[in-house]
């Protein structure tokens, strides 16, 4: 810090003014009687004054270490210049200890300190600074690594909530919202879309003659089959036990019953070692209607697929 080689009157009231909001420099004004007459935010900081009680007034005389108050009320100089420049030890209100680099002056019956903490004291507590930061920096990124587990979390508990456990399709309540989505869709936008419902036929009687496992596998594998058939705008959805829907997007009749007849093949070309003759299905296929449900929708599918069981399985019949 740069020493102040004459301080006049109107240059110490500029230096209290421009200082008084200062941290990093201490500067304070101290009657001979040990009473703090003026102090900025530096000095406050370095004696922690204010941390002694509501209306107690602090003796600074045991401020000053070496040189004690005494030594510097005892030194003379000519006016305005210091009556001290260097390293000066001090203590706080609570006994701790540090040096300083500064000037002291005596004028009016009064101590004026400018001074600010020495280098091996800046280090540390710049050391102290950066070692905050690391620790903030690394609270900040476990933060962002929980908050990337959470929503990882929640994703994986949404899809669980949509999503049918063993044949990993959209579940029931999945379509009966998609559904509802593509009925709104048709209503603003005058548009249509058809949905095809499928059952595996005979399948009690797998799970009796071959077990429940192998009636799974059964059901994983109709359920890939017609997953990778359909559009990436359609959903395939596990409808309850080995029943499936199918809704495809903005395709009329005709188009979803050709969608069935190519589901129908796939599904009888399909082969399980239990059962070298294979699997079928039936199917239902409805076209969505103006002034339709989404439950009337449903209800002339599965009309349709019980015309198609009726008439001897392995067919598809389309709801007219």
């Amino acid at each position: 810090m740069e020493h102040i080689i004459a301080l006049t009157p109107a240059k110490r009231d500029c230096l209290l003014d421009c200082m008084a909001q200062l941290t990093a420099v201490a500067v304070a004004q101290i009657a001979e009687d040990g009473r703090l007459l003026h102090a900025n935010l530096g000095f406050k900081r370095l004696t922690r004054h204010g941390q002694t009680g509501a209306g107690t007034q602090p003796d600074m005389r045991s401020f000053f270490v070496n040189p004690s108050f005494d030594e510097l009320l005892a030194i003379h100089a000519d006016p305005g210049l210091p009556i001290y420049e260097g390293i000066l030890n001090v203590a706080d209100l609570n006994s701790v200890c540090r040096s300083l680099i500064g000037t002291v002056h005596h004028f009016d019956g009064k101590l004026m300190l400018v001074a600010e903490h020495d280098v091996a004291d800046m280090e540390r507590l710049n050391a102290e600074v950066i070692k905050l930061n690391l620790e903030l920096s690394e609270l900040q990124r476990s933060l962002a690594r929980t908050n990337r587990s959470l929503l990882a979390s929640e994703e994986r508990l949404k899809q669980l909530s949509i999503t049918d456990p063993l044949t990993s399709l959209a579940n029931r309540r999945y379509l009966m919202d998609f559904l509802q989505q593509a009925w709104q869709r048709s209503q603003r936008f005058a548009s249509t879309f058809s949905v095809i419902m499928a059952d595996i036929d005979f399948f009690k009687k797998i799970n009796d003659q071959h077990g429940h496992e192998q009636g799974d596998v059964v059901l994983k594998a109709v359920a890939a089959q017609m997953q990778a058939m359909a559009r990436k705008v359609d959903l395939v959805a596990r409808f309850g036990g080995e029943e499936f829907v199918i809704v495809l997007q903005e395709a009329p009749l005709s188009a979803a019953v050709e969608m069935a007849q190519r589901l129908r093949q796939a599904v009888t070309e399909l082969r399980f070692e239990p059962l070298p003759q294979g699997v079928t299905c039936s199917y239902g296929v409805a076209q969505f209607a103006t002034g339709q449900s989404v439950q009337d929708l449903l209800k002339h599918a599965d009309e349709a697929l019980y015309e198609s069981k009726h008439a001897g399985r392995n067919r598809v019949t389309a709801h007219r």
